[in-house]
């Protein structure tokens, strides 16, 4: 009876029986308004293409589609050999995907886009497509060219003196040609990724090495038979002779026309997910313009050559955000980079410096990766961006929330010679006792954590400094934005941390003891380091802390609650 009741109450009703309360009492109306309007919200929702690396899939399937393609159409249509690097998840094997379909004519495809006013003839050509991303080794990659050619030598041929991967390679290119009249288009996705498993096994890097130079030379011996060449990655390796023998290949990864070609501008979000940005807002409790802030500050800030034209935001992270309209790190949570713990680890010193490198553009411009080059590789990786370009220089720096975080929960346990499980349930900790108000328990929780931490190493910046960034990081993962150094009238404020009402002034001292913290509370009164942050009306707390330099960590703290009267007198 209650089940048969439940579907009597649900029954869609016209407005009037609704408005006269039909059979439904007030809690059961209420009830059915609620469940139809969610329903109504989710039969609204339209389709977007998060992970979705098809071109295909994606028009067929209705999904939302940011228009590059009249880049796709310049790309396809210009310099025979091209290589493209962006970081992981920026959209290269959709890129790759939209130029396959492109080549094999499938106009249908693109009705409504940009390249349908740029492309006349739509002509149909044999593409072979290559995907690199699944081998680590030299007989993973081996393996896995030898399925891809048994594949289009199943269409196409092949003859019983062809035995190397190279040969059979270049009879394709030319059975091809000959058979349909065309030039050949050959893509490679994620060219570099058995390289990056192997950087640090010299061994496997140089058999790696070996079959790259046994394929690819065929691509340039080819050249009479091939009209485009497209090769993604995400770093660069020049010794290969994949750059040595194509010599006339374009690097198209720092040439400003292709600098938003992955990833999306302000106004394409705005012009393309009006509907997501608006529901976002809604959920959040925000106006238009502080959702916008709030996507610009975690997933924006990505320049991608020396004339900074536009900056571009990670669209792999912005597309999750609008999806499930929440702020998160979700292209830290899609993977990363195996390289990056072990280059890392291997800096030492250097990695306290990385918000503010400098690389030499001819460096930036021509190099391959490489394990002494730090700034250049977490650029390729995606974990730096040009920040500006002066005389010849490239500055690097974040270039957004989401990737400094993601960067800080690798770097910190390095930091602190302890593991990250360790290090991230102690910044847990923090994060709990800062948002109930507990700054004493969270300053704890700081100590536990900075325990025992190793001292500078030879070459290492002094010890302030060191503990200064581990203090810093630990902060930032707290959600908390940092400013150091912070000029005042009459001095410097060593760091200053904000997050939502909450203001905590921070003096460091290294070695003195319960004297530095003395010291630390008087420098602060006594320059008036405190008056401008109360002005404010926010919730302001001095934090004097004294590092060891026998012991290694914190060894004392002291924490005071500002207050002031209305004539803005300030005791502690």
């Amino acid at each position: 009876m209650n089940g048969l009741r439940w579907k009597i109450d649900m029954l869609p009703l016209s407005d009037k029986e609704f408005r006269a309360g039909w059979m439904i009492p007030k809690m059961q109306k209420n009830c059915y308004l609620r469940k139809n309007r969610m329903v109504m919200e989710e039969n609204r929702r339209r389709k977007l293409s998060n992970g979705i690396q098809y071109f295909e899939e994606i028009r067929r399937g209705g999904y939302v589609y940011v228009d590059k393609t009249d880049m796709v159409w310049s790309i396809a249509n210009g310099r025979k050999y091209n290589f493209l690097g962006r970081p992981r998840r920026f959209g290269k094997s959709l890129l790759v995907s939209t130029l396959q379909c492109y080549f094999e004519g499938r106009k249908d495809l693109f009705e409504g886009l940009r390249i349908m006013e740029l492309e006349k003839e739509w002509i149909s050509r044999p593409v072979f497509r290559f995907d690199f991303s699944g081998a680590e080794t030299a007989q993973d990659l081996e393996l896995r060219l030898d399925n891809y050619l048994r594949r289009y030598e199943q269409v196409f041929g092949r003859d019983t003196w062809e035995q190397t991967l190279g040969d059979r390679l270049l009879s394709l290119l030319k059975r091809a040609n000959e058979k349909t009249g065309c030039q050949v288009a050959v893509l490679v996705d994620e060219y570099d990724a058995p390289l990056q498993h192997s950087l640090f096994n010299d061994e496997e890097h140089k058999k790696l090495v070996s079959v790259y130079r046994g394929f690819f030379p065929a691509l340039k011996e080819g050249e009479l038979y091939v009209k485009c060449v497209f090769l993604t990655g995400i770093t660069k390796f020049t010794q290969l002779s994949l750059f040595s023998t194509l010599n006339t290949v374009s690097i198209l990864s720092l040439l400003p026309q292709y600098e938003t070609l992955c990833g999306m501008t302000r106004q394409e979000i705005v012009d393309n997910y009006a509907p997501e940005l608006d529901a976002m807002a809604r959920k959040n409790g925000w106006g238009m313009e502080e959702t916008l802030s709030a996507l610009k500050n975690d997933y924006d800030g990505y320049y991608f050559s020396a004339e900074r034209n536009e900056p571009v935001y990670n669209p792999f992270s912005l597309v999750n955000a609008l999806d499930t309209g929440r702020i998160s790190n979700y292209w830290a949570s899609s993977g990363g980079s195996q390289m990056l713990t072990e280059m890392l680890s291997r800096q030492g010193a250097n990695i306290m410096d990385l918000d503010n490198s400098l690389v030499d553009g001819d460096l930036m411009e021509t190099s391959d990766v490489s394990v002494d080059n730090l700034p250049l590789f977490l650029y390729q990786c995606g974990y730096l961006t040009i920040k500006d370009y002066r005389d010849g220089v490239y500055y690097l720096g974040f270039p957004n929330g989401e990737v400094r975080r993601s960067l800080y929960k690798v770097i910190l346990p390095i930091a602190l010679s302890r593991s990250s499980s360790d290090v991230m349930s102690s910044i847990s900790r923090m994060r709990v006792d800062l948002s109930s108000g507990d700054i004493e328990g969270a300053m704890l929780s700081l100590k536990e954590l900075v325990a025992g931490t190793p001292y500078a190493s030879k070459g290492e910046k002094s010890l302030e400094e060191r503990y200064q960034f581990i203090l810093v990081q630990a902060f930032y993962l707290c959600g908390f934005r940092i400013e150091q150094h912070r000029k005042v009238s009459k001095g410097e404020i060593d760091v200053v941390a904000y997050r939502g009402n909450l203001t905590l002034v921070m003096e460091l001292k290294v070695g003195n003891g319960s004297r530095g913290i003395e010291k630390g509370e008087e420098q602060a009164y006594d320059r008036n380091y405190l008056s401008s942050f109360c002005a404010s009306g926010r919730d302001v707390y001095l934090i004097v802390v004294s590092f060891s330099t026998k012991e290694g960590g914190i060894s004392g703290y002291k924490v005071r609650k500002v207050t002031y009267d209305s004539e803005g007198n300030i005791s502690l």
